[in-house]
């Protein structure tokens, strides 16, 4: 429905998750998160319109790290028995991946005090 696109109140994490990775994926993901983030992560979801893509950051804190990765892996481990590895379509080949990806810029914004910086790439082919 490409008349979705016109709606800004719909363009959202969410909205964009749907659109790419399969219409209501993630809601059942979100079903299996612990209970004590479940209602935050679907919030921050269908409220914010950016994240943090790639799975990158610096955690100087091995606590932090731990806990974080002691949060994560579990439920991408549910969300597994969930979806399984049958998977067809760059979309859903990588499912596990994008959901990390959002709950990372979830988790770091609840969790700690988080700063970003950008990504700068220099195109080097050009030099000789």
């Amino acid at each position: 429905k490409p008349n979705l696109l016109f709606y800004k109140n719909l363009r959202n994490i969410k909205f964009h998750f749907d659109l790419m990775h399969g219409d209501g994926n993630l809601d059942k993901a979100i079903e299996l998160i612990d209970n004590k983030d479940k209602h935050d992560f679907n919030d921050f979801v269908n409220s914010k319109v950016s994240f943090n893509p790639h799975n990158m950051f610096l955690c100087k804190s091995s606590k932090i790290l731990n806990d974080y990765y002691s949060s994560l892996f579990p439920w991408l481990e549910k969300c597994e028995k969930l979806f399984g590895f049958q998977l067809e379509g760059y979309g859903l080949k990588r499912i596990y991946g994008f959901l990390a990806e959002r709950y990372m810029s979830f988790w770091f914004r609840k969790y700690t005090n988080f700063s970003t910086m950008p990504i700068i790439v220099n195109d080097i082919s050009e030099i000789n």
